[in-house]
C-alpha cells in the first residue's frame, strides 16, 4: 500500500533499521529524536524472533517517522510481503523513551495482529504484550503478569519465557 504524502508542515524521515542503526533513505536535513530511534531500532530487534504466521523480511521494511506542526509523532512503514501503515495517537516527540518503545511496540504489534494476522511476540498460544513497569518499557506475560523480557531485548531473553512456560506445564 503506497504511503500517503504528508503535508509540508510535517518533518518526515524515512529509513531502514540495520543492526547499526538508521539508514536514512529521506530526511528533513537531521535526525529524529534520540528516544524515537531507539524505540523504533528496539522493537526491530524483537521483530526478529518469536513471530508466529507468515515472515516479515524485517530487514527490508521502510520506517516512516513524522512530527506533525502539532508535534506529534506518526510511525508506519512500508515493505515486501506486508502492507504499509501510518499511525498517529497523539504521542508527543519529546515522550521520553519508556513511553515511545511501549508505543512503538504497540502499534507495531496491533498492526501485526489486527491486519496482517501475525502474531508477534508469539509462539502460537498466547501474546506478549508491551508495558511500562517500574523497570522501564517490558514485554509481559498476560497469564501470570510477569516481565519477560525488556523491549529490544526478547530474543536474547527468549529463554526466559521458556522457563515460564515450562513452570506452568506449557
Amino acid at each position: 500500500m503506497p504511503m500517503p504524502e504528508w503535508n509540508q508542515d510535517s518533518l518526515v524521515w524515512r529509513f531502514a533499521m540495520t543492526d547499526d542503526g538508521p539508514d536514512f533513505h529521506d530526511t528533513p536535513g537531521f535526525e529524529p529524536p534520540d528516544p524515537w530511534l531507539l524505540a523504533i531500532a528496539a522493537v526491530v530487534r524483537d521483530l526478529r524472533c518469536l513471530r508466529y504466521g507468515r515472515d516479515v523480511q524485517v530487514h527490508r521494511l521502510v520506517w516512516e517517522l513524522a512530527i506533525s506542526d502539532q508535534y506529534a509523532v506518526t510511525i508506519g512503514w512500508r515493505g515486501p510481503g506486508v502492507g504499509g501503515f501510518n499511525l498517529c495517537h497523539g504521542v508527543s516527540m519529546d515522550a521520553p523513551y519508556p513511553q515511545t518503545a511501549v508505543w512503538v511496540a504497540e502499534t507495531t504489534q496491533g498492526e501485526l495482529t489486527g491486519y496482517e494476522f501475525i502474531q508477534w511476540p508469539s509462539r502460537g498460544r498466547h501474546i506478549l504484550y508491551p508495558r511500562l513497569r517500574q523497570e522501564g518499557p517490558v514485554w509481559v506475560d498476560p497469564h501470570t503478569d510477569t516481565a519477560v523480557a525488556a523491549i529490544g531485548e526478547l530474543c536474547a531473553q527468549r529463554a526466559a519465557w521458556d522457563a515460564l512456560d515450562r513452570c506452568q506445564g506449557g
